[in-house]
């Protein structure tokens, strides 16, 4: 009998519950076991733009969780690395153990200038340090297609798949509690980062569209968590912070639609955005008000599942929400249309065997 296959899981982005980050490598993990892989996850603990690590004990942290994984590079059939700058030394190494490494793409190098703003002038230096490691992977693996054409130029190669986030359908369905919140709202889930467009739901919330009887819910929390505060004086904002995973669909099935409302900094979403939060939202039942970036804007015209607004207008976002408001059966019609897409294509499940077919193709090709 085969023993299992053996998976090394790096993240050099530190997972935390709530984020993004830990979601999407706890469901690509249970994805992954469910196909037979034994997956055990390499992460740091500094990291992040929530954490207050010094640059050094970041860079410590770095080292320290590559080590531990090169250490035991010999008990894994193949690494999957969650894409980061510095990954470049465990590429390497595995490398030149002959050992398969996907590259998991969710941006561009300009993404930490955005997140960073300190850190521009070293851009040059992250581009050539993810240059290098998208040349030596095995295969690139990008969330959406645009990020995908853009790999195959910069990486100079063609062992690129896309495969998009998800949702976890058993957790985020329609049916099931709704917060107890009073009054309409919509609602937005995510970390308070620039490119998530902050700002500019907050303006669109003083925006004379804006329906008088709806709210505008926040939960999450980051570095601009201080334009949430400024903004608390209008008691038609409600701020949450950030909230346990498990409570999040309770909030989205009981609003009137969500927000993702992303916004092309510096060129960082050009090439397309596919965020967690949009599947989750969908998954739940809801319609979505997205900006026009390409995957997200495309996936919901496709399937009929919300409005699609120019990217930061607030009196845009301000009049969509007066449409749903206003007609609330075409509003729940979206709503079902949306959850019905997500069932169909976009649960963790089916991410999980489309990884796991890339995975197998790497090491039949390594067996060769």
């Amino acid at each position: 009998m085969r023993r299992p296959l053996r998976l090394a899981y790096l993240s050099l982005e530190t997972p935390r519950p709530g984020q993004a980050s830990q979601t999407h490598i706890d469901e690509i993990s249970a994805s992954l076991r469910q196909s037979g892989w034994q997956v055990e996850l390499f992460a740091t603990t500094r990291g992040g733009a929530s954490s207050h690590a010094s640059y050094l004990q970041r860079l410590l942290d770095y080292g320290r969780v590559q080590l531990a994984l090169g250490r035991r590079l010999k008990e894994f059939d193949a690494v999957f690395v969650r894409s980061h700058f510095m990954a470049l030394p465990l590429v390497v190494w595995a490398s030149w153990r002959k050992l398969p490494v996907v590259q998991e793409i969710n941006g561009k190098p300009a993404d930490i200038g955005v997140t960073y703003p300190a850190l521009k002038p070293f851009a040059p230096l992250f581009a050539w340090l993810y240059r290098v490691q998208y040349r030596m992977a095995s295969h690139l693996v990008a969330v959406t297609e645009g990020l995908a054409q853009w790999a195959r130029g910069f990486a100079g190669h063609d062992r690129v798949s896309v495969v998009s986030n998800g949702a976890n359908t058993e957790l985020f369905r329609p049916d099931g509690p709704r917060a107890d919140i009073a009054g309409r709202y919509v609602i937005f889930v995510g970390g308070l980062v620039a490119w998530h467009g902050i700002g500019t739901m907050l303006a669109a919330l003083r925006e004379p569209a804006w329906p008088a009887d709806v709210r505008l819910v926040i939960v999450g929390d980051g570095i601009e968590r201080g334009k949430v505060e400024a903004a608390q004086a209008d008691p038609r904002l409600l701020w949450l912070g950030r909230q346990p995973y498990e409570a999040v669909p309770a909030l989205l099935r009981g609003a009137l639609a969500a927000l993702c409302v992303i916004e092309d900094q510096d060129g960082r979403s050009a090439a397309g955005v596919a965020p967690l939060k949009l599947f989750e939202a969908m998954a739940c039942g809801i319609p979505v008000i997205v900006s026009d970036l390409p995957f997200q804007a495309d996936m919901v015209r496709q399937a009929n599942a919300g409005l699609v607004v120019p990217s930061a207008n607030p009196a845009a976002i301000a009049a969509a929400v007066a449409t749903l408001g206003g007609a609330l059966d075409e509003a729940v019609e979206q709503g079902r249309n949306g959850a019905t897409y997500v069932a169909r294509e976009a649960s963790w499940q089916q991410r999980g065997r489309e990884i796991d077919r890339i995975l197998a193709s790497q090491l039949t090709g390594a067996s060769r």
